[in-house]
């Protein structure tokens, strides 16, 4: 059954309108025009795009003279800006008048509206990007300090970072100079924020990057002075400030002639527990040295390439080749180029080599006239006798019928054999037998070869249990089953948690012909990712590396580091841990929980405040009457949940009782009585249940498709990025007519620099809009596809919010077969199954 949208809530954004730019929004707007009795036929005529009739729309919703922009030759953005003054009631004319372009004017125009004096920026040397930093400066308090950046010589981004930093409240005089770019200012008042204040020496020595480095290297309490009085650059300084803050022996294996990309494989190699001593040298560049750690990862031989004469692509074939358990010896040369190397490693791959004919052999001396001929006549007609199977493993002789076979004999048998070249595994007995009593027509197998046998490829020997430790399940009656979840693989600091079993080579055989079938080498396997453990110097052994918790995720180990308290109390001092907490009694209220890992709760949770890297599990339920919630990256399940905040991945429990859920995945309650009974539940993906709503009719919203307005600041993005493409092309008109008028003076010069940096800003703006609209449209696509799936009751009072289109139950519903509720394909109305 179908049901229609219901008017526009607060906070839910429905189609008023041009809400997006699809294919169908034409056609969207028209419609709107229609219903208001308008003749659109007439309308298309004129070629309005689906933006202009939007504005005009608007207008006349706004009860403005539309007459005013009623003209198919302006865009919608100077069709929005006529549309507003006339809204607003501000008569922009005499800037029009004085020359200024639209989007300048409508910088002046907002700080009208805003009550701001405008003169302070209402100069034509201001372009539009300046003008939004100043009016949002004087936006800030009458006697803001713009004068740190009311100079036309300054670029937008310039002023933007000075007026953050004034907003923050940090000494800007450091940075406030025009001949320091917009990077070097950010990263100088972001660490100001922060609590590092360069000196004008560093400021004026150092780059953006090297100065960024200090900035993270304080935050994370790490010395880089000594790596840059020695002059490393920042590259180079952000992988070893990221290896000493993994606490790698980076010094070891690093130099200043390496760059950052090269110091970057010698960290992978120590993440990974790889012997980089093979590679952390100058004279490898960073490709030679990745192609090295991935050959040591798979814990292959990599001597054999490891010659700096070799160009990267050569050593990624023979790498490729010995993980294949190829004989690269074959076309390891360096005459090679990688392209003949990767044709002969595939040739290797599919068993094709060159032929060796090899020796014709030793004539057989037979001294019988009878048995000669018999034996001449069978090297005429061999392929009368002789037949194979098998690729060449196995020969077979028949004797054709109707043959005189006088003269036949042990020895004639083998010469005929040896004759046709054939060498190995000739069955001396089946030749006797032959000769003994030769029957015509029956077929001998006479030689066969033999077999290759394969090496067996590495593996790992685990010492636990990977069904150890408990998931999420459900009881035999549907409910939630969490009592397993603090079942956990733990192991000590020393515990061997696995062993690697080396490949073997295996052994080679040989066709009837003597021909050399080469055994498949086994094949190495990646050394184990993850974290928490170490390989010892026999490069097989793995160690944990501290006492913790073990997991497997994505085929991953990582051993986190664990702390069991009996219970917390707000008498306790915020709980902050680098790993998994397990608390094995209660939460108490006014508690605060704060851990990059799992935590999990075995007793009851009341009005606390948990923040987990991980997941998050609360086996006796939570309540929060007052205050607190749960913010966590990984999900939250719980036996039942009253009065909660959650943020996170996927949510499960019995029951949410007045909670307020966002989920960037799945909300679900699990047996016959789950039930989503008062307060908001949002999810990106969907929500199940038994029984949405209640008899009393508490106020329930249940909201999938979108989160926190993902569907407007969509077409906020859009609308953005449509206005600074008009301001680039406005910027480019600008750059033409001065290469028209050429460099007359100074002045002229400077003010083409300034309009060619401004082109610059805004295409990399443009870029970086058109990145995070990407990111929307990904997951505006996962939420078109989201339902609620309910089970048993859907009680009346209930509201459904699908993709922002809205449906309220109206009557309560004792289902008798599940219900899904889902958008339509046009994103108009609500369907309901």
């Amino acid at each position: 059954m179908i049901a229609k949208s219901m008017d526009t809530k607060p906070n839910i954004t429905t189609y008023a309108g041009l809400d997006s730019f699809d294919g169908d929004t034409l056609e969207k707007e028209l419609a709107l025009f229609k219903k208001r009795g308008f003749n659109t036929e007439k309308l298309k005529q004129f070629n309005y795009n689906a933006l202009q009739l939007s504005e005009i729309r608007k207008g006349l919703e706004d009860d403005v003279d539309v007459n005013k922009f009623l003209d198919p030759k302006l865009s919608w953005l100077e069709m929005e800006e006529i549309r507003l003054e006339l809204v607003q009631g501000i008569d922009m004319s005499s800037y029009r008048e004085q020359g200024f372009d639209s989007q300048q004017i409508y910088q002046i125009r907002k700080g009208i509206a805003s009550g701001i004096d405008v003169s302070v920026y209402a100069k034509k040397e201001f372009l539009p990007a300046q003008m939004k930093q100043i009016r949002r400066g004087l936006t800030v308090s009458e006697d803001f300090p713009i004068i740190f950046y009311l100079d036309p010589a300054f670029d937008s981004l310039q002023m933007r970072e000075i007026r953050k930093g004034l907003e923050a409240e940090v000494d800007v005089s450091t940075y406030a100079h025009v001949d320091i770019p917009f990077m070097k200012m950010r990263v100088i008042r972001e660490s100001a924020e922060d609590g590092l204040v360069f000196s004008e020496e560093k400021v004026k020595k150092y780059g953006a990057g090297i100065l960024n480095q200090l900035h993270l290297a304080f935050k994370e309490n790490i010395d880089l002075s000594g790596y840059i009085t020695n002059g490393f650059d920042a590259d180079q300084l952000e992988e070893i400030r990221i290896a000493l803050n993994e606490k790698l022996p980076i010094n070891k294996f690093i130099s200043l002639d390496m760059r950052g990309d090269a110091i970057r494989e010698v960290r992978y190699g120590l993440e990974h527990g790889i012997a980089v001593e093979q590679y952390a040298h100058a004279q490898y560049n960073w490709q030679q040295m990745q192609e090295m750690r991935l050959g040591l990862e798979h814990q292959i031989d990599v001597s054999s390439f490891s010659s700096p004469l070799y160009w990267a692509d050569q050593m990624k074939e023979i790498r490729i080749g010995l993980e294949e358990g190829l004989d690269t010896s074959v076309y390891s040369s360096m005459m090679y180029t990688a392209r003949d190397m990767r044709r002969m490693r595939q040739n290797l791959l599919l068993g094709v080599y060159d032929e060796d004919e090899g020796d014709d052999g030793l004539a057989m001396e037979i001294s019988d006239s009878k048995s000669q001929k018999l034996l001449v006549k069978m090297l005429d007609h061999k392929d009368d006798y002789l037949s194979f199977t098998h690729g060449k493993m196995l020969c077979w002789l028949t004797l054709p019928e109707n043959e005189n076979l006088k003269g036949l004999n042990e020895e004639v048998l083998y010469g005929f054999l040896f004759r046709n070249k054939i060498r190995t595994g000739i069955d001396q007995t089946m030749l006797r037998r032959i000769a003994a009593d030769p029957k015509p027509g029956e077929k001998y197998l006479v030689a066969a070869g033999v077999d290759a046998v394969d090496g067996q490829d590495g593996y790992y020997e685990y010492f636990f249990s990977g069904a150890a430790g408990g998931g999420i399940s459900e009881t035999e009656d549907g409910e939630l089953d969490i009592s397993r979840i603090d079942e956990f693989m733990m192991v000590n600091i020393g515990d061997v948690v696995a062993k690697y079993h080396r490949s073997t080579k295996g052994k080679d055989g040989c066709d009837v012909f003597g021909k050399v079938v080469v055994a498949k080498k086994g094949k190495e396997i990646p050394v184990l990712q993850g974290e928490g453990f170490m390989v010892l110097n026999d490069r097989v052994s793995y160690v944990a590396k501290y006492k913790g918790i073990l997991k497997i995720e994505d085929g991953k180990i990582f051993i986190r580091k664990m702390m069991i308290m009996p219970e917390v109390r707000i008498t306790d001092k915020i709980v902050r841990y680098e790993g998994t907490v397990i608390v094995k009694g209660d939460v108490f209220s006014g508690s605060e929980i704060r851990a990059t890992g799992d935590v999990i709760i075995s007793g009851h949770m009341e009005s606390s405040t948990i923040v987990s890297g991980g997941n998050v599990v609360v086996k006796g339920g939570a309540t929060c009457p007052v205050r607190g919630g749960i913010d966590a990256k990984g999900d939250v399940s719980g036996k039942f949940f009253e009065g909660v905040s959650i943020n996170a991945n996927n949510v499960y429990s019995n029951s949410f009782v007045n909670c307020n859920v966002v989920a960037k995945g799945l909300v679900k309650t699990y047996g016959n009585d789950g039930v989503i009974y008062g307060g908001t539940i949002k999810s990106l993906t969907g929500v199940e249940c038994a029984t949405v709503g209640s008899k009393g009719g508490a106020k329930t919203i249940v909201s999938v498709g979108f989160i926190d307005n993902v569907l407007s600041d969509y077409h906020i993005a859009n609308s953005d990025l449509a206005r600074d493409k008009e301001e680039l092309k406005i910027l480019e008109k600008e750059r033409e007519k001065l290469q028209d008028i050429g460099t007359v003076t100074r002045e002229i010069l400077q003010f083409k620099i300034k309009i060619n940096a401004a082109i610059g800003v805004k295409e990399k703006t443009i870029r970086e809009v058109e990145e995070k609209i990407a990111a929307m449209q990904d997951t505006i696509q996962k939420g078109n596809r989201a339902k609620v799936y309910i089970t048993h009751m859907a009680y009346n009072g209930v509201i459904f919010v699908i993709c922002g289109v809205i449906h309220k139950i109206e009557n309560s519903d004792k289902l008798m077969m599940p219900m899904t509720v889902k958008v339509d394909a046009k994103r108009e109305n609500i369907v309901i199954l």
